[in-house]
């Protein structure tokens, strides 16, 4: 088994919060695959390019597992399978995952394993189930702002003394991307207006 994961020096900084045991090859495109086993792309969900040469390599053998929070299986192209890849939850032991395909799964387990994570197995859903929670958090923190409850610090200061979390929302925002934020925001509102994104987090974004 040998893994290939691609991903910018932020992504590989944040992985390697978690030392594996086993050895990794960090790329920047799937086009300088070679002879790896299983490629991990974290940079997918902003590179989009990168499909022809992922599936190139899958018609190698190649298992391939791509950073798509927004995208559910069907939106990709057969035997992709995904994980929740964004920036600030690379660092976490546990990490969410998607493969509707059982010898991959079992193969994937014992890979993630090596790389000292462990998988939860989720239903195929857009957002996963954590950025779901968390961006939905993120953007009961913008209305609050817009409606002048507070502003971004006190706002962030409260959540990580009342909850305890380790960012406050605006924070997280930051730390994911708002721009990625909203897209997740933007179809999951497609299902339900509950996730409706707040006027001044598009403003920010479209700014």
């Amino acid at each position: 088994m040998k893994i290939a994961l691609i991903g910018n020096k932020v992504q590989q900084a944040e992985w390697e919060t978690r030392p594996a045991a086993e050895s990794i090859d960090w790329l920047s495109h799937p086009a300088e695959l070679t002879d790896q086993t299983i490629c991990i792309d974290l940079l997918f969900e902003e590179k989009v390019e990168h499909e022809l040469a992922l599936v190139a390599f899958q018609k190698t053998g190649g298992v391939v597992v791509v950073n798509a929070v927004a995208k559910t299986c069907p939106e990709l192209p057969v035997g992709f399978c995904r994980l929740n890849g964004w920036t600030g939850f690379l660092e976490k032991e546990r990490i969410e995952l998607v493969c509707e395909n059982e010898s991959m799964l079992n193969q994937l387990e014992e890979a993630f394993l090596k790389l000292n994570r462990q998988p939860e197995w989720v239903k195929d859903q857009i957002g996963f189930i954590a950025p779901r929670v968390l961006c939905s958090i993120i953007n009961e923190a913008y209305l609050a702002l817009s409606e002048g409850v507070s502003d971004k610090n006190q706002i962030d200061l409260a959540m990580q003394l009342g909850t305890n979390y380790p960012m406050g929302p605006f924070a997280w925002a930051e730390k994911i991307g708002k721009a990625h934020v909203l897209h997740l925001l933007e179809k999951l509102s497609a299902e339900s207006p509950r996730y409706k994104p707040a006027s001044l987090l598009k403003e920010e974004v479209y700014a």
